[in-house]
């Protein structure tokens, strides 16, 4: 091959530098600071156009044909770094990285109100009880609520029918548990079933205002029970 031949052809590759490990490194440490120079450069121009617009009033330098450009100038060390004095590229992650994020955010609808405790459920087939009946009312008045039963096992219960107490306030207030309805009264549980029923309190006009808790029993079925918890407040006039 013709090592004399200076016009740009493959003779010309330095074939010792490719395989001497001091020249490969020396050659990826150009590489890299060439790349660092280029990301501060284009980090600049982000911080120079957010600093005083697309058409700001950057200084200026002439052009031959009579316009003029941005000047080219780099930015102090200060100028770069952003508030928690990172430098160069990391200004501009930080700020892509809250713009996402405040655009995730801004997408999540909102909830208004406390999310919904689970239904109140007697489970037949496990001998469980789960969640309670919360209830509210405004002075006297009627107030609803529903309670599930399930049966998952292959036999039939028949029918079964439901129970409440009493309701009882701290401060010794009794509300009678002829105030409760159920509807219905009693419902059939075959095998592999589920079936709701409403409890339906009628607020007298007697009872004042305040927190009463009773108990759900089920009859026949002595180890099933739920807590009832009626919060009673005053009427606005």
């Amino acid at each position: 091959m013709d090592r004399g031949n200076r016009d740009g052809n493959i003779n010309e590759l330095p074939w010792a530098s490719v395989f001497d490990p001091a020249a490969n490194a020396r050659a990826l440490s150009a590489i890299q600071a060439e790349g660092f120079r280029a990301a501060s450069e284009l980090v600049d121009r982000f911080v120079r156009i957010a600093a005083t617009g697309v058409g700001g009033n950057a200084r200026s330098d002439a052009r031959s044909d009579g316009r003029s450009t941005p000047s080219a100038a780099s930015l102090t060390q200060d100028q770069r770094a952003d508030l928690f004095g990172a430098t160069d590229i990391e200004p501009l992650i930080r700020s892509w990285w809250s713009m996402v994020g405040q655009f995730l955010l801004g997408s999540v609808p909102r909830a208004t109100d406390a999310p919904a405790a689970d239904p109140a459920t007697l489970d037949f087939s496990n001998s469980e009880a789960q969640g309670r009946l919360d209830l509210d009312a405004t002075g006297p008045g009627t107030t609803t609520a529903e309670v599930w039963l399930h049966n998952r096992a292959a036999k039939d219960l028949g029918e079964v029918a439901l129970r409440c107490s009493d309701f009882l306030a701290h401060d010794g207030g009794v509300m009678g548990s002829g105030a409760v309805t159920f509807i219905p009264a009693a419902v059939p549980m075959p095998g592999r079933s589920s079936r709701g029923i409403e409890l339906k309190i009628e607020v007298p006009q007697e009872v004042q205002p305040g927190l009463y808790r009773g108990t759900l029993l089920v009859e026949g079925h002595p180890e099933l029970w739920l807590p009832v918890v009626l919060t009673v407040r005053s009427s606005v006039s």
